[in-house]
């Protein structure tokens, strides 16, 4: 009898094994015909799939008969569709050849819309950029930040100077907003900011954003960049839009090697990439690691200083002192001073580092996805970054007493902040479907972002007393943020039982966790150990964050979304989502979003949408405080304060009347057409106007003096105990503005003859303007108060300070083993605006940047390319207000270069100042 069973047993799994149901097929190249490994071939609509194997063959089996459409992708080829008949004893036999792809024409993408099925971005109701790895690397940038610069005309970054932390992390922004106006996602989830909140003088003050050069550039699959407001989607930040960082999951192995240096002959970029992916199991499993190494020698642009070095001759008149009187005492000290300089052979060039810092980035990254049964997934991703970076403050000249030990420096000296900065995150989750088309989600991503201040080359000017024996290096204290997020999301197509082509419905709920910290710095980094001498405390450069400065503080966020998105017709497409979200510290909002795409015919449809938004203020922005050293501008040159930066929720802040952080809120409207003219052409113009409430702010500087606001600003600094603060800063909800643009992007992929060419036009044009006039605080009198709050530096920071068109034209062509890429970038004026006075406002004209570049394909595996970025050596306008204070001049002068040392400006910059650079790159595959 048991021999009865074992037959039968062994009868039915044959029969199962004989008529299961597959599709087989090979994936080539089209160019070469050589095989293809590692291609992700899946059934449309589903997340059944499976990869090709290292001789380009692949089998998926479907159990059931019927007509499948099958997607095929590949990193660098273009995505395409083929359609598969299985019948009842037939198996379906798929070969396929994809081309290599120099555009995202025709990509699929999921950024927008929660349906289950991708959508081309010609066909979405809202524009999304999709960039590939190959866009990317044809830029010859080596940072993810300025690769997406050099290819989304939205968005901008540019390197910033003598910026205190803000030399390590680039600010980025889209559309013209803030850095913490756009929302970052990895693989679909919420991507955790930094720990660093700018507060210098540079683009995005007082904003928190997020570092995507933690992420190894080799590791990007493609970039998609969401270009419409999407808080009722995906959360807070989502103002300006959104952009996703897709992980490759390819199989095989690809390192690269970047070399290059400016024109000037600094700067030099070492840069190494390596990849590698592995096939796990037979059902499409896939695991690969990627590591990333930089290191980049800073850059000096500095002019030469004109100023006093060591003995002050640009002092002021005494009372009753005659111009003759005047003169010949400024004249006496100047060359007493110039004396000191010939005998100390103190040099006036390179006293200071004006350029890009340095920076030795190591990163890597693990991401995975391997099947478990035949309708579940489960996913991680972890990646660790870690960053060394170098950069210098302002020179202290030795006859800036209150600030140099001269025991110590008896020349002066150039103080360093050098950064740590470690970045980690940890993303698992499950995925899947239930019962027949119910799509499911559960993850969770954990991540965490450190910035340590360490200050070299400096001196606590308090400790003179010590004289040699005082302390040169200062351990300044460390900033970290840390971000723990759960989601669940479900989505199922009910078009069919409906008789809808389209019926998509998607809910999810999540829970996040924000954590803040400031660790204190030693003592001797922020201790005035000498208050009466009038030296200054602290380590120069960077005071250290104080005990009172320190805070450990956490909050929590709930979040529910409910979207909706229906082909009603086979013209007309409509989404409705939104999204509700509670925040422990503040309270409760919720955004909506109503957009539709009609389609008049396959050459022309039209989309637009409205939705309102929120932005909570970052826990960064309620907890921030530090007394800091800014230098600003006086009839004597640039000058030494200590501003302090108070809590919002802290005593001072009260004591000047600044109010609770709330969230910013918005409303977003769009209207675009897209065409797609032909198989090989396609336009797409989307109009936009973004309304912000209640935008938070970094308030300029209430001053300590004798007239206006003054004492009374003295007598609260003074009733707090600060009583060596100079001056007070708040973040504050201040202003009110509105962004109006338009986004064109032409694409085209002619057929040739021979080779292959695309080429893509696009171009941002934006502009922003403060609505109304600033909140003002019940404590000090409106008019003044208003006037501080929100000067019109920054006003000018807000609507001036970042290009307001960018256009980028770029050719490429392949043919046999060449390729050439040329990309010209027009950055568009901009101006930077001083805080009381127009004739020192400074304005840049427009400028065109050129890249080119030429690769060869060496062997099979081995490609090599050479290329110039900025191969012009264009450069940005210099300063036109230099009229730097002499020895022999009465008449009050205006001065934007300090004395001649900035030579262009660092308080607002379209693309940097380095000029040209040349590089060689090698890429292998295999």
């Amino acid at each position: 009898m048991n021999k009865f069973y074992y037959v039968v047993l062994f009868l039915m799994l044959q029969s199962a094994g004989l008529w299961a149901q597959s599709i087989k097929g090979r994936v080539v190249d089209a160019l070469t015909q050589e095989p293809l490994p590692g291609v992700n071939v899946l059934i449309q609509g589903t997340n059944q799939g499976t990869i090709t194997n290292r001789d380009g063959n692949f089998e998926l089996n479907v159990g059931n008969t019927g007509t499948y459409t099958i997607v095929f992708s590949f990193l660098g080829y273009t995505t395409i569709t083929q359609e598969a008949v299985v019948g009842a004893a037939i198996n379906a036999d798929l070969n396929v050849s994809l081309e290599e792809s120099v555009t995202s024409l025709s990509d699929l993408v999921v950024l927008g819309s929660r349906a289950v099925d991708p959508r081309s971005n010609i066909e979405t109701t809202v524009p999304v950029d999709v960039i590939s790895m190959q866009d990317m690397q044809n830029t010859g940038q080596v940072e993810p930040t300025q690769m997406i610069n050099f290819v989304a005309p939205s968005f901008n970054s540019a390197r910033q100077t003598v910026a205190d932390g803000t030399d390590h992390i680039d600010p980025a922004t889209l559309r013209g907003l803030g850095p913490d106006q756009v929302l970052v996602l990895l693989n679909g989830k919420r991507r955790h900011n930094q720990a660093l909140i700018n507060v210098n003088g540079t683009v995005g003050r007082g904003s928190v954003g997020t570092d995507l050069n933690t992420i190894p550039a080799i590791a990007l699959e493609r970039v998609e960049v969401l270009r419409d407001g999407a808080a009722s989607q995906y959360g807070s930040d989502a103002i300006a839009g959104v952009i996703n960082l897709n992980i490759r999951k390819d199989i095989g192995t690809n390192v690269t090697l970047h070399t290059g240096q400016h024109y000037q002959g600094d700067g030099q970029n070492v840069q190494i990439g390596a990849y590698h992916g592995l096939r796990i199991g037979k059902k499409g499993g896939v695991l690969s690691f990627a590591a990333d190494l930089r290191f980049r020698e800073p850059t000096n642009r500095v002019g030469t200083y004109s100023g006093p070095v060591y003995t002050n001759w640009n002092v002021a008149r005494l009372t009753g002192e005659s111009d003759a009187a005047y003169l010949t005492r400024r004249t006496n000290l100047f060359n007493t001073d110039e004396a000191q300089i010939a005998a100390n052979g103190f040099k006036r060039d390179n006293n200071m580092l004006i350029g890009n810092s340095g920076v030795n980035n190591f990163g890597f990254l693990i991401n995975s996805e391997l099947p478990i049964g035949n309708k579940t997934k489960f996913y991680f991703t972890g990646i660790g970054n870690y960053r060394e970076g170098r950069a210098a403050g302002f020179y202290r000249y030795p006859f800036q007493t209150t600030q140099v030990n001269a025991d110590l420096y008896p020349n002066g000296f150039l103080p360093q902040i050098r950064s740590t900065i470690f970045d980690f995150s940890g993303l698992a989750g499950f995925k899947g479907e239930w019962g027949n088309g119910w799509f499911w989600d559960a993850s969770h991503v954990s991540g965490m972002n450190s910035f340590r201040f360490d200050v070299a080359n400096s001196n606590n000017a308090s400790q003179f007393a010590l004289s040699t024996a005082a302390p040169t290096k200062f351990y300044a204290g460390t900033l970290s943020f840390g971000q723990h997020n759960t989601d669940f999301s479900v989505s199922k197509n009910f078009g069919e039982q409906i008789g809808l082509p389209s019926f998509n419905i998607a809910a999810g709920l999540n829970f996040r966790v924000d954590q803040y910290q400031i660790q204190a710095g030693e003592e001797a980094s922020w201790r005035n150990f000498d208050p009466a001498s009038g030296r200054a405390g602290g380590a120069q450069v960077f005071p250290g964050f104080q005990p009172a400065n320190a805070v450990n503080q956490s909050r929590n966020i709930f979040g529910a979304f409910l979207d909706l998105e229906s082909d009603v017709t086979d013209k007309l497409l409509l989404n409705v989502a939104g999204r509700f979200e509670n925040y422990s510290d503040f309270g409760s909002n919720f955004a909506g979003k109503f957009s539709f795409r009609y389609k008049f015919a396959d050459a022309f449809s039209i989309r637009g949408g409205i939705s309102n938004g929120f932005r909570a203020p970052s826990i960064h922005q309620r907890y921030f405080s530090a007394i800091s050293t800014v230098f600003v501008s006086t009839p004597s040159g640039l000058e030494p304060r200590q501003q302090g930066t108070f809590r919002n929720d802290g005593a001072v802040a009260q004591a000047f009347g600044i109010p609770s952080l709330k969230a910013e809120t918005s409303v977003n409207l769009s209207f675009g057409i897209t065409s797609k003219i032909s198989d090989f052409l396609t336009l797409t113009i989307d109009a936009y106007q973004i309304d912000i409430f209640d935008r938070i702010v970094l308030t300029g500087q209430f001053q300590r003096g004798t007239t206006g606001t003054g004492p009374l600003v003295a007598a609260i600094l003074d009733g707090a105990g600060q009583t060596e603060v100079n001056a007070a800063v708040f973040f504050t909800n201040a202003v009110n503005t509105r962004t109006q643009g338009l986004d064109v992007v032409l694409t085209a992929e002619p057929k040739l003859n021979k080779g292959s060419l695309a080429i893509t036009l696009a171009g941002n044009f934006n502009q922003t303007f403060v609505q109304g006039d600033p909140k003002v605080s019940a404590t000090l009198p409106a008019d003044q108060f208003g006037n501080v709050l929100f000067n019109r530096q920054e006003k000018g920071r807000l609507e001036r300070a970042q290009p307001r068109n960018k256009i980028s034209l770029n050719v490429n062509y392949q043919v046999g083993r060449f390729g050439l890429n040329v990309r010209g970038t027009r950055f568009g004026e901009i101006a930077a605006l001083d805080p009381a006075n127009p004739a020192l406002d400074e304005f840049f004209d427009a400028r065109l940047v050129s890249d080119i570049s030429v690769s060869y394909k060496i062997t099979k595996f081995l490609k090599a390319t050479l290329g110039a970025n900025n191969v012009l050596d264009t450069y940005p306008d210099k300063l036109r207000v230099i009229q730097a204070p002499r020895p022999d001049i009465l008449t009050p002068t205006l001065d934007n270069s300090s004395f001649g040392r900035f030579v262009y400006s660092r308080a607002a910059t379209q693309f940097g100042f380095n000029g040209g650079y040349y590089y060689l790159n090698l890429s292998a595959s295999f």
